[in-house]
């Protein structure tokens, strides 16, 4: 084969034989500082960084060059056999060598890297622009293209924060789900609705919602926002322990939670026992129980309103600290109790007994109310004895 030269150089081979056989030179006739043309140096800066292309039939290569011809800073440029022009960047050289009828042939073509064959061989070549856009690395997932495997795992990284987030089923007759609002942080549950059955498909978060709104007046009425796109790997429904009204009963009578606030948890369990869900749900992300901070329960409300929109509120217990916090209005002071707070704590009572020293609301404004309330019904008996 016939190589065009520079000052004795060669930049084109067709095989790796021949780039090789310059091996045994007292320094790399391609770089700038002395450096032994070693077969490790040959392969490392030049031959990797190679780009191949075919020329009748035959596959040929050509290598960068560090020689001070063309020198700028750190960079390689490349040398033309064709015309002697000189050119720095790689792309531009990819480009250049179509202006010669060069087309761009992958290394695999060829064999594996490095395995050149310079034989007559007819090989599968494409054009340098099309070649470029094949070598680009494309996600399963969303068939997207990307010009760099970097680019490539960055968005691996975000897809997967954002559809393996856990999905939990708290209510299977309505289809309400649960999920973490944030891809990344705290894992702060919200509920969402999606039910084949009342062919509701709606998301608590109000920038979700104005989103799908959004697509649907665009023409794209099926679109989703990333919460209820995690409804596909979402655990199935598993029902949580019962509650029990024998542990209710004792909490009362160690004072843990006052009579009429007994009530309004009786109360508000048996409605939803009627609708046949349930009126706590734990939230564990994990397989194996809670491993963070902050435990979160699913509560039934028996309403909807802006902060049950389906019917169920989240309270939140800080286990280092032992704070309680729901989404009822009235409660935005932690001081402030509601009956969704005792129906978690009754949970916590019964299952997690490990939890109760951390875990028990305050309710001395609710013991108070129930003494006035034995003082007053006292004083109707005084007076009533009074009068007889």
């Amino acid at each position: 084969t016939l190589l065009i030269t520079f000052t004795d150089k060669v930049f084109e081979f067709a095989s790796k034989e021949e780039l090789f056989s310059l091996i045994g030179e007292s320094d790399c006739p391609y770089c700038t500082k002395p450096v032994a043309t070693s077969h490790h140096h040959l392969s490392t800066h030049h031959l990797r960084y190679a780009i191949h292309y075919a020329e009748g039939g035959v596959g040929k290569f050509s290598i960068p060059c560090y020689c001070p011809d063309e020198r700028r800073g750190k960079r390689s440029h490349w040398h033309c056999t064709k015309c002697t022009k000189i050119i720095q960047r790689t792309a531009d050289f990819r480009l250049h060598l179509t202006n010669h009828g060069g087309c761009s042939a992958d290394r695999q073509t060829f064999g594996p890297p490095f395995l050149l064959d310079g034989e007559a061989a007819s090989v599968g070549t494409s054009c340098v622009s099309d070649a470029t856009e094949d070598c680009r690395s494309s996600c399963q997932k969303c068939d997207a293209l990307f010009a760099n495997p970097s680019n490539l795992r960055r968005h691996k990284r975000q897809q997967n924060c954002r559809q393996e987030q856990p999905m939990l089923c708290v209510d299977a007759k309505n289809g309400i789900y649960v999920t973490p609002k944030d891809p990344q942080g705290t894992k702060f549950p919200i509920h969402i609705c999606k039910s084949l059955v009342s062919q509701s498909f709606v998301c608590e978060v109000e920038s979700c919602r104005d989103f799908m709104k959004m697509a649907a007046q665009s023409g794209n009425p099926g679109k989703e926002c990333y919460h209820l796109e995690r409804t596909r790997n979402a655990r199935c429904y598993s029902p949580p322990s019962p509650l029990c009204n024998a542990s209710l009963e004792e909490m009362a009578e160690k004072g843990i939670m006052s009579k009429s606030r007994q009530q309004e948890c009786l109360g508000l369990h048996a409605r939803a026992c009627l609708e046949e869900v349930d009126s706590v749900f734990p939230v564990f992300w994990e397989e194996c129980g809670p491993s963070e901070r902050y435990v979160y329960f699913s509560v039934y409300a028996g309403q909807n309103d802006t902060w049950c929109q389906f019917g169920r509120t989240l309270v939140t217990l800080d286990s280092k600290f032992g704070k309680w916090q729901c989404q009822c209005p009235g409660t935005k002071d932690e001081q402030q109790t509601c009956v969704h707070k005792h129906l978690s704590m009754w949970w916590v009572f019964q299952e997690r007994p490990c939890w109760r020293k951390s875990a028990v609301v305050n309710n001395s404004e609710e013991m108070i109310e129930d003494i006035e309330t034995k003082v007053m019904e006292l004083e109707d008996m005084l007076q009533l004895q009074h009068s007889e």
